[in-house]
């Protein structure tokens, strides 16, 4: 067994999070033709030794495998616009971006957002 795989041989504890839930904001329907509520995607984490090795990803498909067996037609997420890896994460997972938090948000102190969804559908992100 190399090195690589004797991390995972000795991993007996979660290494990776996320939340789903349903929602109903309007703001996100306006961008979904036809959906009445979407699953949500949040607070998706990893711990730190285990970036980098696709578990984020593994996290997502079955948040798409969710939102099928649950007979939802989309998933839509936020992203902080400045956090490329995040983005280009659920980039390649299928979400697209469809709108930004304002401008004027920055002038609060806050970061700024995007808002991404995707259809649901079962993909090879490999």
């Amino acid at each position: 067994m190399n090195a690589s795989n004797s991390i995972y041989a000795s991993v007996q504890e979660i290494v990776g999070v996320v939340d789903v839930t349903v929602q109903r904001e309007e703001d996100v329907l306006r961008h979904l033709e036809g959906a009445e509520e979407y699953l949500y995607v949040s607070g998706i984490a990893v711990l730190k030794n285990f970036r980098r090795q696709k578990v984020a990803t593994i996290l997502l498909k079955a948040c798409d495998a969710l939102s099928l067996l649950w007979g939802f037609n989309y998933l839509a997420l936020r992203a902080y616009e400045d956090d490329s890896a995040a983005c280009n994460l659920y980039k390649n997972a299928g979400y697209r971006v469809v709108s930004r938090d304002p401008l004027w948000i920055t002038w609060i102190g806050r970061k700024r957002r995007v808002l991404m969804i995707k259809n649901s559908v079962l993909r090879d992100w490999s």
